[in-house]
């Protein structure tokens, strides 16, 4: 019995001394799985390029929300010349671009859609003046022409005329004036920047106003607060006021047969 014990216990020490072999996967056969792998993806990549190459151009959707029948007809024949590529290869901030190139429109939003295509969505600008007789001009100052040329010269804007250049500081002093002389039920309607930074401005109740550009909101502004107190009785028979002197100003009185100047 002892020596059968012996000889399972030999057996098993056999077995534990016995090394492990490990099958390995040939380094030949690793670079093969490697390259395979690698050209799978290789060739993925060039069939997606060549599908994305070979689709057809995506459409282009322009929406009509906010824009004039003539506005959205103009951006519709711009966008209607671009050429443009598949819907995933399409150059959107180049189609930004060429629609903010338009001189009435303000914004732009460009997106993909699966069922429209490529969507363009325009803001045009908001006319507060005419500026001159062939342009308008919107809060911020910025000169434009508008899509449609009925739109130009409206009756119910203010004219501003000038440099272009000058046309944001225009656009900023007409506020200013319109705030200081809304009191009086006065408004700008004409106002004029020439070349030597002198202004002309006529407000609708007919009074026009000439100041240079030295201390001229200061000259404006006073004479505000004169019309609404001492000379409030006299308005209505005014027809200009000079305000180009350091000390004083003059006005032009509205008479029957002839006008007379009467230093203030």
């Amino acid at each position: 019995m002892a020596q059968t014990v012996n000889e399972v216990t030999d057996l098993m020490s056999d077995k534990a001394d016995r090394p492990k072999t490990k099958r390995q996967v040939p380094t030949a056969l690793k670079y093969f799985f490697m390259v395979l792998v690698l050209g799978l993806l290789v060739l993925i990549l060039a069939m997606g390029g060549k599908a994305l190459r070979d689709a057809p151009p995506a459409a282009i959707y322009v929406s009509n929300k906010g824009l004039t029948v003539t506005q959205y007809r103009s951006l519709q024949q711009v966008m209607n010349q671009q050429k443009v590529s598949s819907f995933f290869t399409s150059d959107l901030q180049a189609l930004r671009d060429i629609a903010t190139s338009l001189a009435w429109v303000d914004q732009v939003s460009v997106s993909r859609d699966w069922q429209r295509g490529i969507v363009i969505t325009a803001l045009p600008k908001q006319a507060v003046a005419n500026f001159g007789t062939e342009r308008l001009v919107d809060a911020k100052g910025v000169v434009f022409i508008p899509a449609d040329n009925k739109d130009l010269t409206q009756e119910r804007f203010a004219t501003l005329q000038g440099e272009i250049a000058q046309a944001p500081v225009i656009m900023q002093q007409m506020q200013q004036v319109n705030d200081w002389y809304a009191p009086l039920g006065m408004q700008v309607e004409d106002i004029i920047l020439s070349p030597r930074m002198t202004w002309l401005i006529r407000f609708d109740n007919g009074l026009r106003v000439i100041v240079d550009n030295e201390n001229t909101a200061q000259k404006l502004l006073n004479l505000s607060q004169l019309l609404g107190n001492q000379l409030k009785s006299r308005r209505d028979e005014m027809q200009s006021i000079d305000l180009r002197y350091k000390n004083g100003f003059t006005i032009a009185w509205n008479v029957s047969q002839s006008e007379s100047d009467e230093s203030k």
